[in-house]
């Protein structure tokens, strides 16, 4: 075994799409909304991606198996959408995150779900 640790990873340096998106082997992966427009670098492990901008992460994603497939982090859109409220219902974050059983204020799996209100509000008295 060699004494010094080595990478086992990948390094790619693609750019950062419009859509706050990124392209590693024909699956796109989401990045924060304040790097549109800049080169990042993404280390690809056998089951993670993780993006760097220089040396700082700023996403971290499950490996894609399948080809020409997404995946996108809610948080990663949350400053477009409060700029942009009415991108909100038909946001394609939105939807995958509804469909991995996330929920818009709590993102990450396990988090708690948006309270329920328990009692009906009285009606207004005309």
């Amino acid at each position: 075994m060699p004494v010094e640790t080595f990478e086992t990873g990948r390094w790619f340096t693609p750019r950062v799409d419009r859509f706050s998106q990124i392209t590693v082997r024909t699956n796109r992966y989401s990045v924060p909304t304040r790097f549109i427009g800049r080169q990042v670098r993404v280390l690809l492990h056998a089951s993670e991606l993780v993006v760097f901008d220089g040396r700082t992460e700023i996403a971290q994603h499950e490996r894609l198996l399948t080809k020409s497939g997404s995946r996108l982090e809610l948080d990663h859109y949350l400053e477009a959408l409060l700029r942009k409220p009415g991108a909100l219902p038909g946001a394609t974050v939105l939807e995958q995150a509804r469909a991995a059983g996330q929920s818009p204020r709590s993102t990450k799996p396990g988090g708690q779900p948006p309270a329920t209100p328990t009692a009906t509000p009285p009606a207004p008295a005309l």
